[in-house]
């Protein structure tokens, strides 16, 4: 076989195996080892600039900040969680602006596009760190395919031992969110198909190629 016929085969074989869109390839559905922004919001949320905004990348080891705004912010897996640090008490006023608090945003395009977001510690364990903040719930939530608005224009901590009846609680210091990613697509069967084809031919090629070698003058 020669040269021209060999690299005509092998163009042929490479036709035949599918084509994975490289943007597919990359989106992850999970935060672990993807890079991501995460924004102070004080506006409408959406449409307002950041006072300030921090790249991170996701580690399941460790928290990606410490301190930001008086939060401690972490994303493992596909959950997000944010710890009120408890150095101050605060308390919002949805009066001031529509939208006061934190935005995840997919900037580098590496996540898979966002299809849900659910509070994920909204039942309470009495005396014990880590229930929902006051004055937190659903409607506080909003995303779309790149972001995700947590907005705390209702919340508040307080440094007090719960009381019925009575506002301010310190064990309810923290949001904890699974956020849903769209799923990676499976191939369908005609494409697996195609990719055996592809990889049969260029193996059948290279068995041909070595049975019958070329012949030098």
């Amino acid at each position: 076989m020669t040269k021209m016929t060999r690299s005509v085969v092998t163009a042929l074989s490479f036709s035949l195996l599918p084509a994975i869109p490289l943007q597919a390839q990359a989106a992850s559905n999970t935060f672990d080892h993807s890079t991501f922004s995460i924004s102070y919001v004080f506006g409408t949320g959406s449409a307002s600039d950041p006072w300030e905004t921090v790249a991170v990348t996701g580690n399941a080891t460790s928290i990606e900040l410490a301190d930001f705004w008086y939060w401690e912010i972490d994303a493992t897996g596909n959950t997000l969680s944010l710890t009120w640090l408890k150095e101050r008490d605060y308390m919002n006023d949805p009066s001031i602006a529509p939208f006061i608090g934190i935005r995840i945003s997919d900037t580098n395009g590496q996540l898979a596009d966002i299809t849900g977001v659910s509070i994920a510690n909204s039942t309470y364990v009495p005396s014990t760190y880590g229930n929902l903040i006051e004055g937190f719930g659903p409607s506080n939530l909003a995303f779309d395919a790149d972001n995700v608005y947590i907005n705390l224009n209702t919340s508040m901590w307080h440094n007090f031992e719960p009381e019925p009846g009575k506002m301010g609680d310190r064990y309810r210091d923290r949001i904890a969110l699974e956020v849903s990613f769209q799923a990676a697509p499976i191939p369908e069967p005609e494409t697996w198909a195609m990719l055996l084809a592809g990889l049969g031919l260029l193996g059948g090629l290279g068995r041909r190629t070595s049975i019958f070698p070329r012949h030098h003058a």
